[in-house]
């Protein structure tokens, strides 16, 4: 079995750094990728920019000078992976395929989901998940007859979207279930702070709602509305649980998303794969040789004490470089080291001028007897800054911090930076 190759399943970040890693540890055997698209890896972090035609395609490919593919042996694209047998070590393709793994990365990322939003036959909403996501996207807004588009989700992604409408000239709504966006990253007060901002740039505001109702509509030829491609102009008229109906052209899911680890429920061992693959400090699950990184894995929230998928660009780098590193040592019978310390919860993102940045708890995360939080509140330079700190007797500890700017000075973009990272430091120093 020490013949075969090792195996990574994914091609994004989390896989990047995994097969960089092994090379670096001294690993020369054989490698091999399977992937279900068929690019080179990708930013996920400029795909909305190029939706919003800020950037060009090829400036969202960052690993073009690592020459990622190189370090590989075998890339299998377009692949659509059916079984993992971990009793055999195999990967079973859909098109009847066996790869044999002496270790086996699962990295193979998310998907979104929408629960609740109607489906609707002849409408398909649009998402931003990936590269393909981003390029249709993109290739909508650009339509003439694209005029007004519903966000339905409130966070990372949703804000990310409706950046991409404003800078494409596109009349735009969000839409969330919560009274607030960006919901357990945000404190109530500097979401509405965020909100505040948000409308003053144009963007219409659907808090605390739902969609009710899905109702395509079919523009006549001879309408004097701008006409796509196709001739006619198809857009929707959304009712919403407030009982009023909105039309809109273009509809972006952005609720959530779950593991891709469907694969993963045919074989005999209880996991829970919605929830991601549980890993210990070396990013190894329960499978027999199978590791995790990134969007699939379950590891250690430094604040709970829980394992769970924190979906950050920045974890799946870290796990990766991990399991690459600890599957290179197992393979030359070596100590393990270096293991992935943990996470908390962090955030950063641009809408247009806005910064929002954020890291921990800012309900001050689980208490014990005697415990209490303290929210420090304070603005300055066009900059609301929120921190909350666990009081226990007399000693503080900052667990949780909000900032929202608007970068009208772009010489403070270091210093917020700054700011941003001793913060996140001191919460982490205090937890490791």
């Amino acid at each position: 079995m020490m013949s075969d190759p090792v195996v990574v399943l994914g091609f994004g970040a989390a896989s990047v750094s995994a097969i960089t890693a092994l090379r670096e540890a001294g690993y020369g055997g054989r490698l091999v990728v399977v992937t279900d698209s068929g690019s080179e890896p990708y930013s996920p972090v400029l795909i909305s920019y190029y939706a919003g035609g800020r950037v060009e395609r090829s400036q969202c490919f960052t690993w073009a000078d690592l020459d990622v593919s190189s370090m590989v042996d075998e890339l299998v694209t377009h692949a659509r992976i059916e079984s993992l047998d971990p009793s055999t070590h195999e990967v079973k393709l859909a098109d009847g395929r066996r790869i044999r793994y002496s270790k086996l990365l699962v990295a193979t990322g998310a998907h979104p989901i929408a629960p609740g939003f109607p489906h609707v036959d002849g409408f398909e909403p649009l998402m931003l998940r990936t590269l393909h996501d981003a390029e249709c996207l993109r290739a909508a807004l650009e339509r003439e007859s694209c005029r007004s588009v519903l966000v339905s989700g409130t966070s990372m992604v949703g804000l990310k979207a409706l950046e991409a409408c404003l800078d494409q000239g596109v009349s735009v709504t969000l839409l969330g279930r919560s009274s607030h966006i960006m919901r357990g990253a945000a404190h109530p007060t500097i979401a509405g702070r965020f909100e505040e901002l948000l409308a003053k740039r144009g963007v219409a505001l659907r808090l605390s709602q739902a969609v009710d109702n899905v109702e395509v509509v079919q523009a006549p030829q001879d309408a004097s509305s701008a006409l796509d491609d196709a001739g006619a102009s198809t857009s929707c008229a959304i009712t919403f649980s407030t009982g009023d109906t909105e039309r809109f052209d273009e509809v972006i899911l952005a609720q959530g998303v779950k593991p891709n680890l469907d694969f993963v429920a045919v074989c005999n061992f209880a996991l829970d794969i919605d929830r991601g693959l549980a890993v210990d400090r070396f990013m190894r699950t329960d499978l027999p040789d199978v590791y995790a990184a990134g969007d699939v894995a379950r590891a250690l929230d430094l604040q709970t004490g829980a394992r769970r998928i924190i979906g950050l660009w920045q974890n799946a780098v870290q796990q990766g470089r991990c399991a690459g590193r600890a599957i290179a040592a197992e393979l030359a019978s070596l100590a393990l080291s270096h293991p992935f310390p943990g996470s908390i919860p962090a955030n950063t993102i641009h809408v247009r001028d806005i910064l929002f940045a954020s890291a921990g708890s800012m309900d001050g995360g689980p208490r014990a007897d005697g415990e209490s939080v303290r929210f420090e509140v304070s603005e300055s330079h066009d900059t609301m800054r929120m921190l909350a700190y666990r009081t226990v007797g007399c000693a503080e500890q900052l667990v949780g911090f909000n900032i929202l700017s608007v970068l009208s000075e772009s010489d403070r973009h270091d210093e917020l930076n700054c700011e941003i990272g001793k913060y996140r430091r001191e919460i982490l120093n205090s937890l490791l």
